[in-house]
């Protein structure tokens, strides 16, 4: 026993050594803090050695104890700078850990209170009596403290248990469920280094997957909080969350998502269908997408929807978006064509300067074209063109470039060419009936009630009410490359409640976007669109199983 004793302060100076770091920085801290400690536990097992009494025992014990715990902690400091770690040195100081920790625990097995008389038969016998309180209480600390440790290093590698924060998986997670997430077979890795258990299963559609956001920007100092911040936040029963960003909002870090997509094939998302291709095939619906995606909550059992703080939207606007992509899908092209051109005709009786130059699409700029800006300015839009020499041009341009141009390359394509020309079609309705009014020297007020401008508006808001949403029912092919398919080892993920959900289909900064790509004088509006895959090494665990409350426990579809 006595060279095992040695052998295990030993390897905890050699550990020591291994975290030395020659500069000035707070990695630095890793080497005195593991020596110290490292030197103290030996000098103990060094005085257990020379008069072993109870005093002495308890004290190794203890030093012992919180031995693997300090050499973790210093392991993470050493590597919670800039400074990079070479994975040779993050190897080998992990296996030293590892033996520390195995000869730790055979020590603290076999001197306890039970066995110690088998090393030491010479042991004095425990004090009888009742301890005083400071030492129950001390006692209560010290198994805090240790539980709180041991659960941190559990969690990291093993199994961890998640509160769901937002209703981005409803119906499958509830705000307030705690689920069960088993890390093992994710390859889970020691903090801050590459060294780990090899990942051990790989993913496929449909699994229920926790992964480090990607829109968050992965540095040490990132990881280093969000360590930080799962031990504060166990220490303190789930009451206190530190992982925040620059501005102070609590982080969406980690995420709870759905695998919706899978290596060697390309995706795209149309009216709330998932489709997918192949290398040589041709986009086909996800059937099984179909099962999981939940669009309208108001059709859920009123069991589940009690539970739903945040209802997106309404039954009837529910109707009022699909009849928008009715009505988009079954646009008349040659129709639109032909009342496009009378709208062209209309107008260019009503400008009375004609044009002496050709206008181009800046004529108004990305931002003018704006699809709020431009139904909330069509009044001034329509003076300007009216007034400006090219004006004309431009308003026939604006409505029939389109008439010439090849057919789209895909649905999304398409889908997103027909919603531009139905607000095209709308705004030149608009605009000639503004032209119409202002040669007939209408007043403000007769402007304003017109019934037929009414009708456009209302038109109009439906039109904005559907580009509101559509990046929650829409992406392109992804990824966007002709060749281009999700790499290996990839995923994408999506959370259910598809129109409450900031996933892999969305950037968290918006940009002004172009309705119809292949159209320069296309509507643009606010996108958030940015689908992005996860390389697996992101993922942290799978989610096996809800646990509370216990009316909704079992195992996730």
């Amino acid at each position: 026993m006595t060279i095992i004793m040695y052998l295990c302060t030993g390897f905890s100076l050699v550990f020591s050594f291994l975290s030395f770091v020659p500069a000035f920085n707070a990695a630095a801290w890793a080497f005195p803090l593991t020596l110290i400690y490292s030197l103290v536990c030996f000098a103990a097992a060094f005085r257990l050695q020379q008069k072993p009494d109870r005093q002495r025992l308890f004290l190794f014990r203890k030093l012992l104890e919180y031995l693997p715990f300090v050499l973790f902690a210093g392991f993470i400091i050493r590597r919670a700078t800039e400074l990079e770690c070479p994975f040779i040195l993050d190897l080998f100081t992990v296996i030293v850990w590892l033996i520390v920790c195995v000869l730790s625990f055979f020590i603290s097995f076999k001197l306890s209170d039970k066995r110690v008389t088998r090393i030491y038969p010479k042991m004095p016998a425990p004090p009888a009596g009742k301890k005083p309180i400071h030492i129950h209480l001390l006692e209560w600390v010290d198994a805090l403290l240790q539980a709180a440790c041991f659960v941190l290093i559990f969690q990291q590698f093993i199994l961890q248990l998640y509160a769901i924060p937002s209703e981005s998986m409803v119906p499958e997670f509830m705000v307030g469920d705690r689920v069960a997430v088993i890390k093992t077979p994710s390859g889970p890795k020691f903090p801050l280094s590459d060294v780990g258990i090899p990942r051990m299963r790989s993913y496929g559609r449909g699994d229920i997957v926790v992964f480090s956001n990607p829109h968050y920007n992965d540095t040490k100092e990132a990881r280093v909080l969000s360590f930080t911040h799962q031990l504060v936040y166990m220490l303190t029963f789930t009451t206190v969350n530190i992982n925040r960003d620059e501005f102070g909002r609590v982080k969406a870090d980690p995420l709870v998502k759905r695998i919706t997509g899978i290596p060697g094939e390309k995706l795209m998302l149309v009216d709330g269908v998932l489709y997918s291709r192949r290398q040589g095939g041709e986009f086909v619906p996800v059937s099984e997408d179909a099962v999981w995606a939940m669009w309208d909550i108001n059709s859920l059992p009123r069991s589940d929807r009690m539970l739903v703080q945040h209802l997106p939207m309404s039954k009837e606007n529910f109707a009022l978006l699909e009849s928008v992509e009715s009505k988009r899908s079954d646009i008349d092209l040659d129709s639109a064509a032909a009342e496009a051109r009378g709208l062209v005709e209309r107008f260019a009786s009503l400008k009375i300067s004609p044009d002496t130059i050709y206008s181009t699409p800046e004529l108004f700029s990305e931002q003018q074209r704006e699809l709020v800006y431009m139904f909330q300015s069509n009044d001034s839009i329509t003076k300007t063109l009216l007034t400006t020499n090219g004006g004309y041009n431009w308003f026939r341009d604006f409505m029939t470039a389109w008439i010439n141009v090849p057919p789209r390359k895909n649905l999304f394509d398409e889908q997103s060419f027909h919603i531009d020309l139905l607000l095209k079609l709308c705004m030149g309705k608009l605009i000639v009936r503004n032209a119409e009014l202002l040669a007939a020297n209408s007043t403000i007020e007769q402007f304003a009630t017109d019934g037929i401008r009414r009708s456009l508006l209302a038109e109009a808001d439906t039109y904005r009410f559907y580009m509101a949403w559509h990046d929650q029912r829409n992406f392109g092919e992804f990824p966007a490359g002709e060749n281009d398919y999700i790499p290996e080892n990839c995923f994408f993920m999506m959370g259910d409640n598809r129109f409450n959900s900031l996933d892999m289909r969305h950037s968290y900064t918006p940009r002004l976007t172009p309705i119809d790509s292949e159209d320069p004088y296309s509507f643009v509006y606010s996108s958030i669109l940015a689908p992005k895959y996860v390389h697996a090494d992101k993922i942290l665990g799978t989610a096996f199983f809800r646990f509370w409350p216990l009316s909704r426990a079992g195992v996730p579809h």
